[in-house]
């Protein structure tokens, strides 16, 4: 797995891309991840990490601008990365492994750009600029907060990362991710303050599927209780990502957040 370098775009497509992830659809909109060079060790004492947004899966696009990049150690501790390297289009991230089990690499909570909308013929409109729109009879204010996640674990796995809740929209694995083959299963559910999302739209993709006869792509949703049990055909890394809408908290700058959170996983053969 190798992690391109190679700057091809100006920074202003960066503000471009940023932009248009506040707008796109759950399907096409660009996704923060993290991903490893490798997911399971064994005598390996360090792991590099790149993160970035992407539309095409695993293919840098813009940094991720995270202020809380952090690592959850084996036993449910927190930790920090040793090295952080922030590019145009990626960030470069370097985390030792002095314990066996498993770790969990994060973004932290990332709060984005806020955006605001109005109320025409009924539909919600993006606002650009200061200036109200014809016909506009109510307005909103919303702000981005994304969580990107992944583990690594070494030698054996571990419980207490995996436990931890990041964020007020959950991706809580029930199968431990360093644990999922063709052969079994991955169970999860998606949980939002603690509670399960009932009929929450789940993205499943796969990295690499461009060299496939056709694109991994799916689109599931979550049981009554937040549930989901997900089945592979093939082995490789996958990123399942969900995003919600709710109602700011209280004292917050805007009326609304956009909630998104990824989960970087490898299916084994």
């Amino acid at each position: 797995m190798h992690f391109p370098t190679i700057l091809k775009q100006p920074m202003a497509r960066a503000a471009i891309l940023a932009l248009a992830a506040c707008h796109a659809s759950q399907a096409l909109a660009h996704t923060s991840y993290i991903l490893p060079n490798f997911f399971v060790a064994s005598t390996e004492s360090y792991v590099t990490l790149q993160s970035a947004f992407a539309e095409e899966l695993f293919h840098p696009e813009v940094a991720v601008d995270a202020n809380d990049f952090h690592v959850i150690l084996p036993d449910g501790s927190r930790g920090e990365f040793e090295a952080i390297g922030k590019h145009r289009q990626l960030v470069i991230l370097e985390s030792p492994l002095l314990q066996d089990g498993t770790y969990r690499f994060t973004t932290g909570v990332r709060r984005g750009r806020m955006s605001k909308s109005a109320l025409i013929d009924g539909q919600w409109k993006p606002v650009q600029g200061d200036k109200a729109p014809a016909g506009a009879t109510r307005f909103k204010t919303s702000q981005t907060e994304t969580v990107a996640d992944v583990y690594v674990t070494k030698k054996g796995p571990t419980r207490a990362p995996v436990d931890r809740q990041i964020g007020r929209l959950v991706i809580q694995p029930v199968t431990h991710p360093s644990e999922v083959a063709l052969d079994s299963n991955l169970k999860l559910k998606v949980l939002f303050d603690g509670k399960p999302l009932d009929g929450q739209t789940v993205v499943l993709d796969r990295g690499g599927a461009e060299y496939g006869e056709a694109k991994v792509h799916r689109e599931v949703k979550t049981s009554a209780d937040g549930s989901l049990d997900l089945k592979f055909d093939k082995p490789g890394v996958y990123l399942l990502m969900t995003r919600h809408k709710a109602d700011a908290p209280t004292g917050s700058e805007t009326d609304e957040r956009s909630y998104t959170t990824s989960l970087t996983f490898e299916v084994q053969p």
